[in-house]
């Protein structure tokens, strides 16, 4: 591994890395995140859990994959919080402390009621978490007493919920910071973040998985996935739902000060990269390490140094939020700069895929000769990008400014 400086503070805790193993099945038991720790993890989120009082009856099979394999884009889940309450729970804690000083345990709890939140945060502290992360967005849950969830309220979709709950969680702590993870479904994901932040939240986790439904069987005509002839809505995590929560994590970064810990379709370092340089301080990994094993966290690490010391950064602070000042509302976008595709002839394969893309929904600007080539008329042509993504070729189309 090279030499630069990946550790990075989230909340006033130091943390070896940015590479947090998120709540998720990979976190239900102390020896599967000490496995993740012998790994490498700087941190782990240990699957969301409850009080006694809590009844939690998970139903199987829990998931379901968009286009299923080695490349699955993405995957539903209809999984629940721990089945395992809090007191089962907080002797881990402690075993995973003493042997992993350096990395950190966050306890992921939900409550129904502020005694509920109280006594999560206080039994979570005193069993000496790092972290608490409140997890108050989870689409299959996260409903407060007196909200009812047919009406499609989650805590996180309501700012003065949200306050109200982060303010329970936060007005009991003696020391340990609490963060809040929120998720994408509301309408303004600012006016949530700015909540947490008036309540005294230390951060924020973004985002949650988005509530979804993944398809249904034509033969039974069960949502997916089925059980027993019946499915139900779901959270929808992996690659599909990185483009979503970049935007979360930008416009998070724009409306409040305290850090945020990025998560959603992080896979290798270009992933991590973008989150940072977008606003994230830490960022959490939840179904690439179900596809792939713990041991992704290397080529997240190796990749993120190789590109610091390629780019001459020492320190991980140093480039978040680097790309925020890039990020502009429409109307502020340079106009009136003539662009066109850029065909290289020369590694073309003649496919013709540019061509019928364009004539069916482009700007009818490509033609294709009998050589099997394709040919750009520049008065036609607008530069909209859409050639260049069909291609694939890597880099035989680009975007070029054009000079008549």
């Amino acid at each position: 591994m090279s030499a630069n400086n990946l550790g990075v503070d989230f909340c006033g805790v130091r943390f070896l890395n940015p590479f947090i193993l998120a709540a998720a099945p990979s976190t239900d038991s102390r020896d599967m995140i000490a496995r993740g720790f012998e790994a490498g993890w700087a941190g782990a989120v240990i699957k969301t859990t409850s009080l006694e009082s809590e009844e939690v009856s998970i139903v199987y099979p829990i998931m379901e994959g968009l286009e299923p394999g080695k490349d699955m884009l993405g995957m539903l889940n209809i999984d629940l919080l721990s089945e395992r309450h809090i007191h089962e729970i907080l002797p881990d804690i402690a075993w995973l402390k003493q042997r992993f000083p350096d990395q950190r345990v966050i306890m992921s709890v939900m409550g129904n009621s502020r005694d509920d939140w109280h006594e999560l945060v206080r039994l979570s502290e005193e069993a000496g978490a790092d972290l608490v992360e409140a997890s108050i967005s989870c689409p299959q849950g996260a409903t407060l007493e007196g909200v009812d969830k047919a009406d499609g309220w989650m805590i996180s979709q309501d700012a003065r919920l949200t306050e109200i709950v982060t303010g329970w969680a936060v007005e009991v702590a003696r020391q340990i910071p609490i963060y809040v993870k929120i998720g994408p479904n509301v309408t303004d994901i600012a006016a949530i973040a700015r909540a947490i932040e008036r309540a005294g939240g230390a951060g924020i986790c973004a985002i949650d998985s988005p509530e979804a439904i993944l398809g249904v069987n034509p033969v039974s005509l069960s949502p997916l996935p089925s059980v027993q002839g019946y499915g139900s809505r779901g959270g929808f995590t992996g690659r599909a739902i990185k483009p979503i929560g970049l935007r979360c994590v930008a416009d998070i970064a724009g409306a409040v000060r305290i850090p945020i810990s990025g998560v959603g379709g992080i896979y290798d370092w270009r992933d991590a990269l973008d989150y940072l340089l977008l606003g994230a301080t830490t960022l959490q990994v939840c179904t690439a390490v179900m596809q792939y094993g713990f041991a992704i966290v290397d080529d997240l690490s190796d990749g993120l140094s190789r590109w610091m010391e390629r780019n001459r950064f020492v320190s991980l602070a140093d480039l978040i939020g680097l790309s925020l000042p890039y990020l502009k509302e429409h109307d502020e976008l340079p106009h009136g700069v003539k662009v066109i595709s850029a065909v290289k002839r020369d590694v073309c394969i003649g496919c013709g895929l540019c061509y019928v893309a364009c004539r069916d929904g482009g700007h009818v600007a490509i033609g294709f000769e009998s050589d099997r080539q394709p040919v750009v008329d520049a008065d036609a042509c607008v530069g909209c990008g859409l050639c260049a993504q069909i291609c694939p070729v890597p880099e035989c189309i680009s975007i070029v400014n054009h000079s008549p």
